[in-house]
């Protein structure tokens, strides 16, 4: 009787969790197919024949309906020094930056980004295009785009997004990988920033997310069209000389003045330009590490809104410009 129940109870979840929902009859994927027609001129058939083939991402689901987990997207400090900034894998993107030599001279050559920052970008996001193609894109954003949870507004803009983008650059939507919430490619873009900073640099007249080649120059623009200046220092180290450097608030947009740095007992260890500069405190082990960033440091975390996220692009652009 015990071995009956379990068994109903098993087949329950199991029709919850690998149910097949028909997206095109739902009112939600009609009202959808509705907007993009009316808006942007698709066919509402064929929006409704995509709707029709997405599957569900029960567990993509999951992530945005309940409470959000503070640093669940954002590794630790250790876990960026450990898995990155470590020379077997500073050797893989010397590899990298010889392989795509071509291109990444003339990304630098046309946006006046230097090679090394955009190889870290791509470095630090998918490893070189290893990871970050493991979800249908169509599928994930269907999901978060057609069902309630925190984030609902955002994956519907996606939604039409991702259509348009398609639609633009002739490529295949039901084709398209990336991560669990839609980030496409080699850079991890959503459709928005995609269509915004995407960029043909291999003259296929595609904008393609899952080529490298034009992941390289929508990388180049995204910085270039933020004010990225090779000139600038984008982060140093920095030492405390008193307990001070504790209490000042740490993080991607704690700007202060040298004054009030100088007041808590921080100094920039090498030379950066500015009467104000960022502060970024972590911690590892027992041992903390300062930094001091000008506005390329503010610049990398637009595009990711982390302090070890641009920490760590900085110094392994650092290290892959340094002699052999």
């Amino acid at each position: 009787m015990m071995m009956y129940k379990f068994l109903l109870s098993f087949l329950a979840l199991s029709s919850i969790l690998f149910a097949r929902i028909d997206y095109s009859r739902t009112s939600a994927g009609r009202s959808f197919a509705a907007q993009m027609h009316k808006k942007y001129h698709f066919e509402t058939s064929y929006v409704l024949s995509l709707l029709k083939q997405a599957r569900h991402q029960s567990k993509t689901l999951a992530r945005y309906q309940g409470k959000r987990k503070v640093g669940a997207t954002d590794f630790s400090w250790h876990r960026y020094k450990s898995k990155i900034l470590i020379p077997e894998s500073i050797a893989l993107g010397r590899k990298f930056m010889k392989r795509y030599r071509t291109w990444l001279n003339l990304a630098s050559r046309r946006y006046h980004v230097a090679p090394e920052i955009i190889t870290a970008f791509i470095r630090v996001e998918t490893k070189f295009g290893m990871y970050g193609n493991e979800y249908p894109v169509w599928d994930s954003l269907v999901t978060l785009g057609l069902n309630p949870n925190r984030k609902h507004r955002f994956f519907r803009s996606e939604l039409g997004q991702v259509l348009l983008l398609a639609r633009k650059n002739h490529l295949d939507v039901r084709k398209l990988r990336g991560s669990f919430a839609g980030a496409m490619g080699c850079v991890q873009q959503v459709p928005s920033i995609q269509m915004r900073y995407g960029v043909d640099l291999n003259g296929d007249r595609r904008k393609d997310p899952n080529d490298m080649r034009d992941c390289i120059g929508s990388i180049a623009y995204f910085l270039h069209k933020n004010g990225w200046s090779d000139r600038r220092a984008t982060i140093v180290p920095a030492r405390h000389t008193s307990n001070g450097f504790r209490t000042l608030r740490s993080g991607y947009r704690s700007r202060y003045s040298r004054k009030i740095l100088t007041t808590h007992g921080i100094q920039p260890t090498r030379s950066i330009g500015g009467n104000a500069l960022y502060y970024i405190r972590m911690k590892d082990g027992k041992k903390w590490d300062l930094y001091l960033g000008d506005r390329n440091y503010r610049i990398i975390t637009l595009y990711n809104a982390s302090k070890r996220y641009a920490i760590t692009i900085a110094l392994y652009a650092k290290a892959l410009k340094r002699k052999l």
